[in-house]
């Protein structure tokens, strides 16, 4: 339930997993509050596009309709959109849900998008999408590429019913009388990806919101820096459409204050994206942006916050605004602030932006009703620290910001777990869905001359009213090897497609050009017209004369018309070169190897057992647990040591995991489907007497954890008082007496390496500090609490436990990395010196303790693992996801997974979620009887390689090897080898090797050059 991208990442992982899944939106499209985004920050990537594995990085999709496109076609999803769930009966594995489906006026199978609805349409409305910075009319669609990519009527009460746009549809997909209906559909679970509201900044009055032109939202600057926005992407002043020369941005709008106590976690840093995008697109702009914290918390964050300072200039000042004052005759805006030295400075701005902070969604408490679960205090679904995907009612799961404010990363991974625990509930059900449509057999035809078909599409119009499609198919009937031409009214239609086919059969067609749309939306669609016909899918040419052609050449009839002549030449002269690709069926192993025996492995290991997969679980220590074995309790008192008790007792007793002790990953070849790794058992000193252990399986999860700083440069191991979080923790819980003598304590957060490659925040630190200082002053409230700090990070709903600790008499000074704290013992006796940059006076403190705040760093063995497994590391040392955002749990390697700490510091709920999602992703593979891989790929002519290693070491991906056996050009020994089941096809290779060696299967030099020549040659004539 929640078709943003939560719901569609849950969606696609359960129907990957062969589950029949039903995916309801409330609104008319899919995509939710994300689609309105412009870019993600840190990467600046447009922001759907790299949903699935099919978006590597090299993608140059501008949209976010591909990766949606996944989610709208695929077999095993059926989607709902204007669609509300009115009651859920039943129980877990039984659920009857009801659908109240709302009219939309318009039959999405049939609208071309031709847009005539709108332009005869007389009403019109403020965008929502646009944030209300631009009108729509009443016919409308909400983004050039929205799910499903349809028009719909808001028939309101502005709607007068002319029917003028039923009467200018040329499809007949308006129907102005469809009524709303009720249906009912039997599930066996409930996956709740309800995403957010964004706070209304009219309820803070002092800021001018909706009285001061030039004082906006977050979200309306999004809407003004995106390229689909109401500007285009020019950022400008709504007052007088003028570039601005001054930016504010003021942070915890409806976050952090009385009524709205937590952090809404994504501010900080959607506010640097948007200072950053400022400073790209509006030459000379100053960005200013006023902060309580820096919050730079997740990965590649802190170093995106400081490129921001460093290379972009954007201006940060901790002060927190408590209103704003309009000249009346510029419409500039006036802040007041005061700064670290005292001072009030007053400064004009030309606009002001407000990091509008989120709430829970609109009608939670309606729904929690309806369905029978729990809210927290806040508003957001209530979870359990130890459970964090399951709601308070059996078989219904939670994922992304409904559970509690959340990024984008922290939703995807969230998602596919809560789709691992609904797969959990329905094990027995796995595989068991359709997995699309059954083909006949493919004909071979390579050996026959090319017999070629075009079909010009009509597209209703969008097309054939600026390019005379006779005349373009008149001029293609004569061009070599094409036997028949014919125009179609709409080929992607189901009508379009019997044509297309029928004319394959009657006329023997062998190669295939359609003159239509794009081939980024359409060509799965019309490569299946050629699979039902016998003929192999990479027959086809698809030409796109609509965006590229009759688009951009509306008013130039002629012109148009000569230009789609040439370009269905160049695809003709293509076709006839093209050849039949095959992907190789796998049967995979259906085992998994888990590497890492900490939370996260052994939480992964369990998904995957539970679901009646073998699992191999390898743990280098003596005993599993990992870091676990050293915490006693979370900040909200849950026992950590009766967690760990029941995880290890499960995975030592489950009959589908074998765990392997005191053993390390030694090598690791295949691929997807079909890996083989070997591992030494044994204790490291044995030495040559370790057990040596070949394993086959199907995927690999790497979950290794990470390790805490030493801390020596603060006398840690040589002062028995200066002890480290973890050992304050286990002072407080197991000896409290001692606790109730302290005088004094000292807390110093952010103790780290001096290396710039460590400079990043461990996400765990301020709230295990502010627990244990709330526990002290718990016990003995006499106690002088010092903590000395940077920023604070407790983001979520962990800033309680910021403000509880204040509420306490727990003493905050901060500090900066040009003065850090001073230890020293002067004659027995600890002294801690450090200037407090708020009063600029040094402190010299007298504790009795001292508690480091260790930051977390990679484990030790991650560059000798990565290695192995032909992985990439971050540049902090952490290994490197497949996409920072939107899959944060995938390698680029397929059927490599990562979890937990291996991938970046977690908090105990964070690691539980991400290792279900890893276990989630690796049983959409564990499932399946076979598995498809190759098709576009890169090949190696060893003739001709003469063993540069330029493909190795440009591969994004790391497939490339050189086969000391295979003989290179002059007879060399060595030459390279592309595994085809590890290809991408992304074409690096291709075009960097030097001595033309490779060829990319469907984009061989001979295949692009004969088009080249075909167009060239013409327009010369």
């Amino acid at each position: 339930v929640g078709g943003g991208i939560g719901g569609m990442r849950a969606a696609l992982d359960l129907a990957d997993a062969g589950l029949e899944v039903f995916l309801i939106e409330a609104t008319p499209w899919l995509g939710g509050i994300v689609a309105q985004l412009g870019f993600m920050f840190p990467t600046h990537d447009c922001v759907l596009c790299r949903g699935t594995a099919e978006h590597g990085p090299g993608c140059t999709r501008p949209t976010i309709s591909p990766a949606l496109m996944d989610y709208s076609r695929h077999p095993n999803i059926k989607v709902y959109v204007n669609t509300e769930v009115t009651s859920v009966e039943g129980e877990a594995g039984d659920f009857t849900v009801t659908l109240h489906i709302k009219p939309r006026y318009v039959n999405a199978d049939l609208c071309i998008n031709c847009d005539r609805c709108s332009q005869v349409c007389p009403v019109e409305k403020p965008s929502r999408f646009q944030m209300g910075l631009a009108m729509r009319k009443l016919a409308y669609k909400s983004s050039p590429r929205a799910i499903p990519d349809a028009y719909m009527i808001d028939k309101t009460d502005f709607c007068d019913t002319c029917h003028r746009c039923e009467e200018v549809c040329p499809t007949g997909a308006i129907n102005l009388n469809e009524r709303a209906r009720e249906e009912k559909i039997k599930v066996g679970a409930i996956v709740l990806s309800l995403g957010y509201k964004l706070f209304n900044a009219r309820r803070y009055e002092e800021y001018g919101y909706g009285r001061y032109p030039n004082v906006i939202t977050s979200m309306e600057y999004e809407r003004l820096a995106s390229r689909s926005g109401p500007t285009e992407g020019i950022v400008m002043r709504p007052s007088d459409g003028r570039l601005p020369k001054k930016i504010a941005w003021l942070q915890c709008i409806g976050s952090r204050d009385q009524e709205r106590p937590y952090c809404s976690s994504i501010c900080c840093m959607y506010s640097t994206k948007e200072a950053v995008l400022a400073k790209q697109r509006v030459p000379g702009v100053e960005a200013k942006i006023f902060i309580m914290d820096e919050r730079a918390f997740n990965k590649e964050y802190n170093a995106y916050f400081l490129r921001s300072r460093e290379v972009f200039g954007v201006e940060y000042v901790r002060s927190r605004i408590s209103n704003i004052i309009e000249d009346p005759t510029t419409h500039n805006l006036i802040l007041r602030y005061a700064k670290d030295d005292g001072k009030i400075y007053e400064e004009s701005f030309d606009m002001v932006v407000l990091a509008v902070g989120v709430e829970p969604p609109k009608g939670a408490a309606k729904v929690a009703q309806m369905l029978g679960i729990d809210l927290n205090r806040y508003g957001f679904c209530q979870t359990d620290k130890f459970a964090p995907l399951h709601t308070t009612r059996p078989g219904i799961y939670v994922c992304g910001s409904f559970a509690a404010p959340k990024e984008i990363a922290e939703t995807i991974y969230e998602a596919s777990g809560a789709a691992g625990e609904a797969m959990l509930l329905l094990a027995e059900k796995l595989g068991s869905a359709k997995n699309g449509e059954v083909f006949p057999e493919e004909r071979d035809v390579s050996s026959e001359t090319p017999r070629i078909g075009v079909f010009i599409c009509c597209c209703r119009g969008e097309i054939s009213d600026t390019i005379d499609v006779e005349e373009v198919a008149d001029k293609a009937a004569h061009f070599s090897n094409v036997v028949h031409t014919q125009v179609v009214d709409l080929a992607c239609f189901p009508e379009g497609q019997k044509i297309i086919e029928e004319a394959i059969r009657e006329h023997g067609l062998n190669r295939v050009v359609i003159a239509a749309c794009s081939q980024r939306t359409h060509e799965p669609l019309f490569q299946k017209v050629l699979r039902r016909t016998g003929l192999n899918p990479y027959y086809l040419e698809l030409v796109n004369i609509r965006e590229h052609c009759a688009w951009p050449h509306r008013n130039a009839r002629t012109k148009a018309t000569r230009k789609a002549v040439e370009m269905v030449r160049v695809g003709v002269g293509r076709a006839k070169h093209l050849e039949a690709l095959h992907k190789e069926t796998v049967k995979p192993v259906k085992k998994a190897l888990v590497i890492g025996g900490g939370l996260a492995g052994m939480t992964a290991a369990l998904t995957i057992a539970d679901a009646g997969f073998p699992v191999y679980l390898v743990e280098k220590n003596n005993q599993l647990g990992g870091h676990l074995r050293r915490i006693r309790f979370t900040a909200e008192g849950k026992d950590v040591r009766r967690l760990l008790w029941e995880l290890v007792n499960r995975v030592e007793n489950h009959p589908n995991i074998t765990v392997f002790k005191e053993a390390e990953l030694v090598s690791h070849s295949g691929h997807v489907g079909c890996f083989r790794s070997t591992i030494l058992v044994g204790p490291a000193s044995l030495n040559g007497g370790r057990r040596r252990v070949e394993l086959e399986h199907g995927v690999t999860i790497v979950a290794v954890g990470a390790r805490m700083y030493s801390g020596e440069a603060y006398l840690k191991g040589q002062d028995p008082r200066v002890l480290d979080q973890l050992e304050l923790e286990a002072l407080v819980s197991d000896h409290p007496e001692r606790v109730r003598h302290l005088d004094s304590v000292v807390i110093i957060q952010c103790v780290r390496p001096a290396a710039s490659e460590y400079d990043y925040c461990s996400r765990i630190c301020c709230t295990n500090t502010m627990a244990n200082a709330i526990r002290i002053k718990e016990l003995n409230p006499k106690c002088d609490v010092y903590v000395l700090y940077k920023d604070i990070i407790t983001y979520g709903f962990r800033e309680e436990y910021y403000t509880r600790a204040r509420e306490l008499g727990t003493i905050f000074v901060r500090y900066t990395d040009e003065e850090p704290p001073l230890i020293k013992v002067t004659d027995g006796e600890l002294k801690v010196e450090v200037k407090d940059q708020s009063t600029g006076e040094l402190l010299v403190l007298k504790p009795d303790l001292i508690s480091l705040t260790l930051g977390i760093l990679p484990a030790e063995d991650n560059e000798r693992l990565a290695r192995i497994l032909g992985v990439p590391l971050s540049p902090e040392g952490f290994f490197l996801e497949a996409h920072l955002k939107m899959r944060p749990m995938d390698f680029m390697n397929e059927g490599i997974f990562l979890a937990g700490m291996a991938h970046y510091p977690k908090f105990i709920e964070e690691s539980i979620a991400q290792a279900r999602a890893t276990a989630s992703r690796a049983l959409t593979y564990l499932v399946k009887d076979e598995l498809k891989v190759g098709g576009v790929i890169a090949k190696v002519d060893q003739s001709k390689c003469v063993g540069c290693l330029t493909c190795v070491r440009v591969c994004p991906f790391h497939i490339p090897v050189i086969d000391p056996t295979a003989i290179g050009n002059g007879g060399i020994k060595g030459a390279a080898y592309i595994e085809p089941a590890k290809c991408q096809g992304c074409g690096t290779c291709t075009a960097e090797c030097p001595a033309k060696a490779i060829q990319l299967m469907h984009y061989t030099d001979e295949q692009i050059m004969v088009s080249e020549e075909g167009v060239l040659g013409a327009w010369v004539a």
